[in-house]
């Protein structure tokens, strides 16, 4: 015979079960001590019971099966069914004797009691779930009728816990914008579009990478134009749409394959990193004739940029400019880099002397406090007389460990390989505008993922830009700063 605890909470019911699964567990532990019932065997679940192949259930069952007998204490009857399949199962189990007993805290159901009794508290539960079912729907009709989405926001969009409204995502929903301007123009796959957002940070709420799964999924949404579907059904949402009806639209012209646009053939390195400053859409670009250009996505439909084509040796020299705000003079580096290095040496001396000392210190505090053990030891009645005396010693050797775990922590030969680091990325910085023109389109792409963030272009010309760290603030801080305070930064 085995005694058994199951506990369930329903999964969709999680904000209105009386008792949590580890409430549940706890009571019944506590109830089954007071009737001297020791407890074989813990099962629970976070699962509805509304259908029928909940895994600890079967657990459950199986175990029963081959302990004739056995005793299952549940919080109430319906934690164990709320469908005729598993409530059959258990009923039979429990008039053939196999269930020796079902406890719960207000009642005990024996193998030879009256059927009815059971069937009707377990119908209940049936009905009960069914009913749950119905209000949950029609709480969530009401909701869609009313323009609110009943569920979690989709990517791009928050839920403001405060105003219950669904707002656009301050960090995300740019990207997601830029997903459907991107596909909308026919040039890219949607794997291609995905590379270029999760180059630019684009991730789930939990921090992983979107898949392409994903990234199908939000394309097809019409969620981001302002419109809600629910079963087959649309709805007019009151959240702040992201995109337009007519993006949208034609987005899913390229997805069914009503746009075929020609496969590209050439590598745009630019592709990605820049953005109408007019509109806020981003880049894009064609071959014509030969040549390469760049162009406003038009997203929106409105922009008057979307006319107008920049070559790509005009955007690079564009760029070349922008990587150039970070060239310095190289003698005034070299000269503050020397200047760094035997300062860090001087630390250095100074650090090995100051730890020669704090170990010295530490050693004879250690040393004192034992002859003073010892003392007392041979002699407890010196105990109270030299107590503060080792009080004193203790926070001696606290205060000098302290010191010395401070000295550990940023060694000079630490402090020397940051400064070379430093270093490496001010020359970087200073030959990233001659690498780039001179590079083929690999090496413009490699330094391009390095260096450069976004930028932002009207009438062919730089509106504001944004470099990856430490190289935007190379570009916004004096050129003649000292090296310190570039390693601080």
């Amino acid at each position: 015979m085995k005694n058994i605890i199951y506990c369930r909470r329903s999964s969709e019911d999680s904000y209105h079960q009386v008792l949590s699964i580890e409430s549940q567990e706890k009571e019944l532990s506590a109830f089954a001590e007071k009737q001297n019932i020791v407890v074989d065997k813990i099962f629970t679940e976070s699962m509805s019971a509304r259908n029928p192949g909940r895994p600890e259930f079967e657990k459950l069952t199986k175990l029963i099966e081959h302990n004739k007998g056995s005793v299952v204490l549940v919080w109430k009857l319906d934690r164990l069914a709320r469908n005729p399949i598993d409530e059959g199962k258990i009923k039979w189990l429990l008039q053939t004797g196999t269930i020796g007993k079902i406890i719960t805290p207000e009642k005990t159901y024996f193998p030879e009691d009256n059927v009815l009794v059971s069937g009707v508290e377990f119908s209940m539960a049936a009905q009960y779930s069914i009913d749950l079912s119905k209000n949950v729907k029609r709480g969530n009709r009401t909701k869609l009728e009313r323009g609110e989405w009943p569920n979690r926001s989709p990517l791009g969009y928050i839920d403001n816990k405060i105003t219950k409204l669904k707002e656009i995502d301050p960090i995300r929903g740019s990207l997601v914008k830029q997903a459907f301007e991107l596909y909308a123009t026919g040039g890219y796959s949607l794997k291609q579009v995905n590379e270029i957002l999760e180059k630019q940070g684009l991730n789930t709420r939990e921090g992983f990478k979107v898949s392409k799964a994903l990234l199908h999924k939000i394309l097809t949404q019409p969620f981001y134009y302002g419109t809600m579907r629910s079963n087959g059904k649309l709805y007019p949402g009151n959240h702040p749409p992201l995109i337009s009806k007519t993006l949208f639209d034609n987005v899913q012209d390229v997805l069914n394959g009503k746009h075929h646009p020609k496969a590209q053939k050439h590598f745009f390195p630019l592709r990605g990193y820049m953005n109408c400053f007019s509109c806020g859409c981003a880049l894009t670009a064609t071959t014509k004739k030969g040549h390469v250009y760049y162009y406003c996505t038009n997203g929106k439909g409105n922009c008057e940029q979307h006319k107008k084509y920049l070559r790509d040796e005009s955007a690079d020299i564009l760029v070349a400019k922008v990587f150039g705000e970070v060239i310095f003079d190289i003698d005034d580096m070299e000269l503050a880099y020397e200047s760094a290095r035997e300062k860090i040496k001087g630390q250095e001396y100074t650090s090995h002397t100051q730890q020669d000392e704090l170990a010295k210190n530490l050693k004879t505090a250690q040393t004192k406090l034992a002859n003073l053990v010892e003392m007392i030891s041979s002699d407890p009645t010196l105990k109270e007389a030299v107590k503060p005396r080792i009080l004193s010693l203790e926070q001696d050797i606290k205060i000098i460990s302290k010191q010395i775990s401070d000295l550990d922590d940023i060694t000079p030969e630490q402090q020397l390989t940051t400064l070379e680091q430093t270093k490496k990325a001010f020359l970087q910085a200073n030959s990233a505008s001659f690498d780039y023109l001179s590079g083929d389109d690999t090496k413009k792409f490699e330094l391009l993922k390095k260096l450069l963030w976004n930028l932002k272009l009207q009438d062919s010309n730089v509106q504001c830009f944004q470099l990856k760290q430490p190289y935007q603030l190379m570009a916004e801080s004096p050129k003649k700063l000292e090296i310190f305070q570039w390693w601080a930064g």
